[in-house]
């Protein structure tokens, strides 16, 4: 039996896993990207790490140790007070580990390296194994351990989702321990996981269920891995007190429980019963896993590859009542990309490629803009939207951090390998060393807007091996594959993967045609609303510039008016010489329109999911189109004013006031608007010899709850609770306005008051009219 000293010191070797990989990644290191998209974002993200300053990601934790710190620390969500203060650090210094193994520019492990040093100093400063930069971290964490637990959303004893943030830093370590090669950054870890468990030891398991109700990001996954990494079994016993049994028990039974639960919250627990599994082999973990990804990407995944609306999930299937609005947070993406790959070095089956390949070319391709490396929050889906870019330099959101992570990591999964096989996944410029079996990779390909792809074989001698190449889902009539210049006669369904079994020479060379059609991708529950793909490509409708586009005005956003059964590629027709770019030919109401890979598609209003219409069915819209144009013609004649809150002449004019304003963003849809946490308010024109009534708009697709009460002149006249579901719409909401109120007045003060400690509902204009 093994002593307690070395239990307690970890003086142990990596352990084996239980369920072994039988489709090994190859490493980073071992493979480069060499052109396309992709290397254009991985050098992107490569300038943007070599431009942030470690000293100011150091500041706060140097401060929260007592020591001086070197710089100003940055602000936004890493800024100090209630933010998510070192989640940044714990996310770059993953990054930079990726980024150091996937380019071999020796700049990115100096900055892993310092980074190290200098926590080795505030890790020793504290004197406990305790790695934070949180304001008044020790201080929570200290009343946590005494059993002091208050939970309230994502707030832990008065810290914003405390776990989560540690976790990035754990994550951080992890990372340059295993792709930086790097012995120190595996002490920090193992000390801040001991203090970690002194942390929790005296918690009773209804304790730490409580506590676990507050978002905990991955940290059961990275105390599993630190498992793995040392051997040392207290590591997995910790990784157990993160086991969040409200959301997984019913996983592992195979129940879908997901809809309103907080998505990012969900998806690094079961990455951490995924990594569990493959250690040691619960069949629990294996089951709520794999239910828990499949249930994703089958029944709440938009075509993108993204899911959720507003960063929740909804209940599966109703898709259609959940396209608009803010969908689809890339730091999901880039998690359920994490699972997909592990998943298929322990599965090896397709679908997980597949999904890779969609996800990444189409969502995390798209949350950057290539011109500048703007990276996004929101990659939104629905009709009229726009991207969600970040500002890089102040906003340090979770999206900014997982993209650094993100865009380090293309060469992950592109190819992976056992003892006699060699899987190629992805079709992306790069090239490969299979080190067991003496073979270097040259792959050259014009996808994902050509059709073509060329393996090149470098071998140190002869060697007899498979090589599985992919036939995509999506590659039907016209596919072929060639070895040496011949013919493969025999080729698998869509879907699955031609094996090429043989002696392999230098000098051999595979060629793979991969000619693309266009397709149709319905939601589940509304056929009139879909998806438009070429090949492995989402195609999304460009309606002009983001700057001054009002996606709620009629006939901004086009639908297409097609013969049912009609295949699209009937009525889109390509734009010559912009290959995936095509433009409706007749099919477009009001307007045609031109379709863009979405991936490329920046800085532009769009539409991912269309309305495609029978000539019927058009017929049976427009006249309830001309029935609300009736009634808004109806409503503006009787208008005495109107305000649109939150352009600043009309609020000039109308005598805006107010308190506790929030401002985080300024328009929604392209409607500008006003939200406070205490009131506004207008003074409104009114016409005293005629009943009056007030019509307020508001949106329906808010994330959380969010109440108000209206008063007129003190009084008050209605209220308005708006919370998370329902089908995304702008809506008009009435209330008469009592007559004593406007009697021998020609204006009226109209007051919007936040109620029950939540924030306004977003007002977005604000209406006086006579209703006789």
């Amino acid at each position: 039996m093994l002593s307690s000293a070395i239990l307690a010191a970890g003086l142990l070797v990596p352990s084996l896993p239980a369920i072994p990989e039988v489709a090994r990644p190859l490493p980073l290191s071992a493979v480069r990207v060499t052109g396309g998209p992709l290397k254009r974002a991985q050098d992107l993200d490569a300038a943007y790490l070599l431009k942030l300053e470690p000293d100011r990601m150091l500041a706060l934790f140097r401060q929260e140790a007592g020591l001086k710190p070197r710089a100003l620390p940055y602000g936004g969500w890493d800024g100090p007070g209630k933010n998510l203060t070192g989640h940044i650090l714990g996310h770059y210094l993953s990054a930079v580990s990726f980024m150091g193994e996937a380019t071999g520019d020796p700049r990115f492990k100096a900055r892993a390296d310092y980074i190290l040093k200098e926590l080795k100093e505030v890790q020793e400063t504290q004197g406990d194994g305790y790695l934070g930069a949180l304001e008044h971290g020790k201080e929570a964490f200290w009343a946590l351990a005494k059993g002091d637990i208050r939970t309230t959303g994502f707030d832990l004893n008065g810290l914003w989702s405390p776990w989560y943030v540690l976790h990035k830093v754990f994550a951080g370590l992890r990372d340059a321990h295993r792709h930086g090669g790097s012995p120190l950054a595996l002490q920090l870890e193992t000390n801040f996981a001991a203090w970690t468990e002194g942390i929790l030891s005296g918690l009773s398991p209804s304790q730490i269920q409580s506590m676990l109700a507050t978002e905990f990001g991955g940290m059961g996954e990275v105390l599993v891995d630190l498992y793995a990494d040392t051997g040392n079994p207290r590591w997995l016993v910790l990784s157990r007190k993160f086991e969040h049994s409200a959301v997984l028990d019913p996983l592992k039974r195979h129940q879908d429980r997901l809809a309103g639960l907080h998505g990012n919250t969900q998806v690094p627990k079961l990455l951490g019963n995924l990594a569990r599994y493959a250690c040691v082999g619960d069949t629990g973990d294996g089951f709520a896993a794999g239910f828990f990804w499949d249930t994703v990407v089958q029944r709440h995944t938009w075509a993108t590859g993204g899911h959720g609306r507003n960063e929740y999930f909804f209940d599966p299937g109703r898709m259609s009542e959940n396209v608009e609005g803010r969908t689809a947070e890339t730091c999901n993406v880039y998690n359920m990309l994490k699972m997909a790959r592990r998943l298929f070095a322990l599965r090896r089956d397709a679908p997980y490629a597949e999904f890779q390949e969609r996800a990444l070319f189409n969502h995390i391709l798209a949350s950057m803009d290539p011109m500048d490396g703007r990276t996004c929050y929101m990659v939104p889906v629905g009709s009229g939207v726009q991207h969600e870019y970040q500002d890089m330099d102040k906003d340090f959101t979770c999206c900014v951090g997982s993209g650094m992570e993100s865009h380090a990591l293309h060469g992950a999964g592109i190819y992976h390998e056992s003892g006699d096989r060699l899987w190629v996944n992805l079709f992306v410029p790069s090239t490969a060393r299979w080190e067991a079996a003496g073979l270097d990779l040259a792959q050259e390909t014009d996808l994902p807007l050509g059709d073509s792809m060329r393996l090149s074989l470098t071998l140190r001698e002869p060697r007899a091996f498979t090589l599985a190449l992919r036939r995509p889902a999506w590659a039907l009539e016209g596919f072929t594959v060639k070895v040496n210049g011949e013919s493969v006669s025999i080729l698998p369904a869509p879907g699955s993967y031609v094996e090429l079994a043989r002696t392999w020479k230098t000098g051999d060379r595979v060629e793979l045609s991969l000619p693309k059609t266009l397709r149709l991708e319905p939601l589940a529950d509304d056929p009139s609303r879909a998806a438009i793909l070429w090949g492995p490509l989402v195609l999304a409708a460009d309606l002009g510039p983001e700057e001054g586009f009002e996606a709620w005005r009629e006939g901004a956003v086009p639908a297409m008016v097609v013969p049912e059964g009609m295949a699209p590629w009937a009525w889109l027709r390509p734009v010559l010489g912009q290959p995936g770019h095509f433009r409706t030919g007749g099919a477009g109401r009001p307007r045609d329109v031109e379709f863009s890979p979405f991936f490329a598609l920046h800085r532009r209003s769009y539409s991912v999911y269309t309305g495609i219409f029978t000539p019927g069915a058009w017929a049976k819209r427009s006249e309830s189109l001309c029935l609300e144009r009736e009634r808004q013609g109806r409503l503006q004649a009787a208008t005495v004013a109107f305000v649109q809150p939150g352009e600043m002449q009309p609020e000039r004019d109308f005598g805006f006031r107010g308190e506790g304003l929030v401002l985080d963003e300024s328009r929604i849809q392209g409607r500008a608007f006003r939200r406070s946490s205490k009131w506004f308010s207008f003074t409104m024109p009114v016409d005293s010899s005629r009943p009056m009534s007030l019509a307020v708009t508001f949106l329906q697709d808010e994330w959380r709850k969010r109440t108000l009460d209206i008063r007129v002149e003190g009084r008050k006249i209605g209220e308005q609770t708006l919370d998370r579901g329902g089908t995304p719409r702008f809506f008009d909401a009435v209330y008469a306005i009592p007559e004593e109120l406007t009697r021998g007045r020609t204006s009226v003060t109209v007051r919007f008051e936040a109620t029950q400690q939540n924030e306004t509902p977003a007002v977005f204009g604000v209406r006086t009219f006579r209703t006789h």
